[in-house]
């Protein structure tokens, strides 16, 4: 579980942070114990919204497992965007899906070339063709953190999406670019990248993810 103030640290500036401490500081104790509640600013009130619309749904959760439809009529694709990169950053992660914050809408956001940081949203997103070359690559993945599997996809793939203005784009995807929309779109058809992997290496790879996760605890309180 992660404390508030170590959450808020993740993904806030140093000058928001000096600011959350204050408003820390400014709570009082009555004399029968009881904490005052503070008077909450603006900034705080964003906060505290930003860090409820950045959580990970659960691995159970059922809209994880459900195909996802055209996007809602009405949506502001702005906001979408801004929520995603929020909790896509928070989570140091190079690609977040809507659904795997809890929101039906078949929206993904991602990195289209990491080394530049240069970033897509896609709405509807739609793979028109595959690449008939296959690699296999390690992948991870937000909603399953340290499960690793080796998985093989297309080298490149072609497909269609709508962006934050609705306009609609046609590309052809290689390389890291091409597995990471391929990962995102996964999770519109209600799937994951560990159904692309026998259950026999699923479970050794949730071996070795229970193992390094002990072996971290064990080294953190040493």
């Amino acid at each position: 579980m992660i404390d508030g103030k170590t959450h808020v640290r993740g993904i806030f500036s140093k000058t928001e942070q000096r600011r959350l401490n204050f408003m820390d500081e400014q709570m009082t104790v009555n004399t029968d114990g009881w904490h005052k509640q503070p008077h909450y600013t603006q900034l705080a009130l964003d906060v505290m919204k930003r860090i409820e619309n950045t959580q990970l749904v659960p691995v159970t959760d059922p809209i994880l497992k459900k195909p996802l439809e055209s996007c809602s009529i009405g949506l502001d694709r702005k906001e979408l965007h801004d929520r995603l990169l929020s909790a896509m950053e928070h989570y140091q992660g190079i690609g977040l899906s809507a659904n795997q914050i809890g929101i039906q809408e078949r929206a993904f956001i991602m990195y289209s070339d990491v080394k530049k940081k240069e970033i897509i949203t896609c709405f509807d997103p739609l793979i028109t063709e595959y690449h008939l070359d296959k690699i296999i690559m390690d992948e991870g993945c937000l909603t399953w953190p340290g499960l690793w599997l080796k998985v093989e996809r297309s080298e490149g793939i072609r497909c269609v999406y709508n962006d934050v203005d609705g306009e609609l784009v046609q590309v052809e995807m290689h390389g890291l670019e091409s597995r990471i929309f391929q990962h995102e779109y996964d999770h519109m058809e209600g799937t994951n990248f560990t159904q692309r992997v026998s259950r026999l290496k699923l479970n050794m790879a949730k071996r070795r993810a229970a193992k390094m996760k002990k072996k971290s605890m064990f080294s953190m309180s040493a």
